[in-house]
């Protein structure tokens, strides 16, 4: 993967000229060296960093005028407290192995600045001006250069919903997961569009199939009438689709089988989506018997005629959670049940939203089991009804609320 300059934002490119020592991690613009004075008056190094977005060339305004500040509490020479610029001690996580200890709020003449630039100099000024007191050769501006900047991420572009909520610390959890996808179908195809928002080092995806019209009416995104000609394999298809938005998408265009199985050994979590019993089969077995976790989806959609003549869908959204501690309810949940290719197509009735839902589904118990999102139940098997608007967590037979 190539390496990133650490920024093309004038104004960022402008501090580092001045000798700024700048660096840009996780979404965060972090400035480093910032002199100060701590409460016995001795000289001090800090860390300035607030959140960053960057759009290419142009110069991008700041989410607002606060940062935070890595170090002790800063003071004035005279010994007082900086109050004016601390607005409250604010010990917390920003990303991995970067804390933070006081949130700073201070507007340059009472007004946000403008940009990156006029933001860091301002607290550079409030803080250097204090600490020049007694050391008058105090000074920010060390010319140290950080070349690189988040040279392992996958994305094209910064994640700056993250880092604007705060929550950096939490989706670097999802950083180091190497995905399978089985199957890029209806709910496979949604599974990958929200995976790819992750910054899972790598998404591989098995499917042997072309990507035809149908595909095209129960996957994320618009397909073009040019593409469909061309007949690609769902797996390559869906990889160009993603390409502008991150790399570490890598297409596997074939099925698994008793002969390739083994593929799936390095990975940290599987996603299986496929409506053939034997493929499921296959697939979960292997896995069960190797440790990797995985879920299985699955969803059943059929005709009914109301007491009035008229026909509505009703279905059903399955997600299940396998474990190296918990298999022992698959046999009971899955349908490795095979049907031949006509019954099938008359039976298998999907729908974009459900697929979604299915997906939406799938991905937030995966993020529940590495610890993104709080999980108070422990669920290893869930079924939504549409037409009951309920979700169960049968294998205790108890419902969720």
């Amino acid at each position: 993967m190539s390496l990133k300059l650490t920024a093309r934002n004038p104004s960022v490119v402008r501090l580092i000229d001045e000798g700024f020592e700048i660096e840009i991690v996780h979404q965060h613009l972090l400035v480093h060296s910032i002199p100060y004075l701590n409460k016995y008056g001795e000289l001090k190094l800090g860390t300035l960093s607030c959140p960053y977005s960057e759009m290419g060339e142009e110069d991008t305004r700041p989410l607002d005028h606060t940062m935070f500040f890595s170090g002790e509490y800063p003071h004035k020479a005279n010994g007082q407290e900086m109050s004016h610029v601390v607005n409250s001690p604010r010990q917390q996580v920003l990303f991995d192995q970067f804390n933070v200890d006081f949130y700073l709020s201070n507007k340059p003449n009472g007004q946000a600045p403008a940009n990156f630039y006029d933001k860091v100099t301002h607290y550079h000024h409030l803080f250097v001006s204090e600490a020049r007191v007694v050391a008058p050769n105090a000074d920010g501006r060390t010319g140290v250069i950080h070349g690189q900047r988040d040279e392992t991420s996958v994305f094209k572009y910064p994640d700056t919903a993250s880092s604007r909520a705060g929550i950096t610390a939490l989706t670097q959890k999802l950083e180091t997961s190497k995905i399978a996808i089985v199957g890029v179908g209806g709910t496979g195809s949604f599974i990958l569009d929200l995976l790819s928002k992750t910054p899972a080092y790598e998404i591989h995806l098995f499917d042997g199939d072309d990507f035809e019209p149908h595909n095209a009416f129960r996957a994320p995104g618009a397909t073009s009438l040019a593409d469909l000609q061309s007949k690609p394999k769902k797996v390559d298809y869906f990889t160009k689709a993603y390409a502008p938005i991150r790399d570490g998408i890598v297409p596997h265009p074939y099925f698994l089988d008793n002969t390739n199985i083994q593929e799936l050994d390095s990975f940290s979590f599987v996603f299986i989506a496929v409506d053939s019993g034997n493929a499921r089969r296959t697939v979960t077995e292997y896995l069960t018997q190797i440790k990797i976790p995985f879920i299985d989806v699955g969803m059943g959609i059929e005709m009914v005629e109301l007491e009035d003549g008229t026909n509505s869908l009703r279905g059903t959204c399955r997600v299940t959670l396998a474990t190296s501690e918990k298999q022992e309810h698959l046999s009971q949940r899955l349908d490795f049940h095979q049907d031949d290719d006509n019954v099938l197509y008359r039976s298998n009735i999907q729908v974009a939203d459900m697929n979604a839902l299915n997906a939406a589904m799938a991905v937030i118990r995966w993020k529940q089991s590495i610890g993104f999102y709080l999980d108070q139940e422990l669920a290893h098997n869930l079924n939504y009804a549409v037409s009951l608007q309920s979700l169960t967590r049968d294998d205790f037979g108890a419902s969720i609320q």
